[in-house]
């Protein structure tokens, strides 16, 4: 028995603005885990048949027309980091090479990288081809953006509020207002940031950026200790690599089971979290009261103190210490306190013979148990697991 509805929507393939007819074909037979998979799937490409009621009984969802194809733009502007543009490409092609492997295979991705002028200098000074956007007829229906080869927050600004970038700011406002899909990593998240894109929602930077970002852009729900952030039609993601980790996720918006195999393919692994990764003292930078903070709490690393005493110390209330790091870094002095010691108790876990008590110790824990708490707190992990990551190399 085959039943048909209509739905009417507004938002199409990937959250546009076109109108596209869609017809909802439920065939009725056994449950199987890999219609509910593809029902998952479907509701993501096209949100709005989430409210399309179905009984246990439905469990083969498809839909006419079905794209052929997902039509992605990759923005790059002059400066554009050369990895993390691989990277996006990279996960593009091998997916639309293995997609054919699949027993019931998702549209192609046709990827394009556009910026306003046929090339684009990349941030080591390498001619990257593109294709102007003036030439562009067909809508995207996602569009990403990929970081700039610049680290430091302040030349970053300056770029990306740069008169000769405005029509990549104005290009993803007309995008967001259309409903597009937007996606961004690294320091390409300022960007989506700078057009408005991110406002009200939740997102993710690169670890260092984060202070910088929440000074910028205040309205944005940022969590930077994130990988990837999916909102509202909105996929950030972290540090320069984390552009493969975006690029998979909208493969799994399409096809999970392609996500899958591509990042096995590419030897992408499972990370969920940036905290491993980042440099207390780089994350401190920028403000002057918390530099301080960072080398006080190393000099101290090995003493149970108060944050009474180390602010009392610097100069500063307590308060004050507090206000500095949430507002700076989004944490609370003893959680960045904290940070410092975990970062040190896993470079001593990783590069030398010591016991774990012995490294509780020497971060300032009178016994393992504390250590092993507060690992599993803060990065999901337990002393073994971070023992055992070990650089290969």
């Amino acid at each position: 028995m085959v039943s048909e509805y209509s739905h009417d929507s507004r938002y199409g393939r990937w959250g546009t603005t076109e109108p596209l007819l869609v017809t909802l074909r439920v065939v009725l037979r056994p449950a199987e885990g890999r219609k509910r998979q593809e029902t998952m799937r479907l509701r993501h490409l096209f949100p709005r048949l989430a409210g399309v009621e179905q009984t246990d009984r439905f469990r083969d969802v498809a839909i006419a027309p079905y794209p052929a194809r997902v039509e992605v733009g990759i923005f790059v502007v002059d400066g554009v980091g050369e990895l993390g543009l691989g990277a996006l490409l990279g996960v593009f092609s091998t997916a639309n090479a293995l997609r054919g492997e699949l027993e019931h295979p998702p549209a192609a991705w046709k990827v394009r990288t556009v910026s306003s002028g046929p090339t684009v200098r990349s941030g080591s000074g390498n001619l990257v081809p593109t294709t102007p956007l003036s030439e562009i007829s067909e809508p995207f229906d996602a569009v990403a953006v990929a970081a700039v080869n610049v680290l430091e927050p302040g030349p970053l600004v300056e770029l990306v509020s740069a008169p000769g970038n405005a029509w990549l700011v104005d290009h993803i406002r007309g995008a967001r207002a259309r409903g597009v899909h937007l996606s961004a990593a690294c320091t390409g998240t300022f960007f989506l940031a700078e057009a408005g894109a991110l406002e009200g929602i939740s997102a993710t930077t690169s670890w260092w950026l984060g202070a910088s970002f929440r000074k910028r852009y205040p309205g944005v729900d940022l969590d930077e200790r994130s990988i990837v952030c999916h909102d509202d039609g909105v996929t950030t993601a972290g540090a320069s690599l984390s552009h493969m980790d975006m690029a998979l996720s909208l493969v799994y918006r399409t096809s999970p089971e392609l996500a899958e195999r591509t990042r096995r393919y590419l030897a992408v692994d499972d990370r969920t979290s940036q905290a491993p990764y980042a440099i207390p003292e780089v994350v401190a930078r920028g403000n002057p009261l918390i530099v301080g903070y960072e080398r006080w709490v190393r000099e101290h690393i090995s003493e149970q103190f108060l944050i009474s005493t180390a602010a009392r110390e610097l100069g500063v209330t307590e308060r004050s210490l507090q206000r500095a790091t949430r507002s700076a870094l989004g944490m609370s002095p003893k959680d960045f306190a904290d940070d410092i010691r975990l970062d040190r108790a896993g470079r001593l876990l990783r590069t030398t013979g010591l016991t774990v008590e012995a490294v509780a110790r020497e971060v300032g824990y009178v016994n393992a148990s504390a250590l092993r708490a507060l690992a599993r707190r803060r990065r999901g992990l337990s002393l073994a697991e971070i023992r055992a990551h070990r650089i290969p190399w």
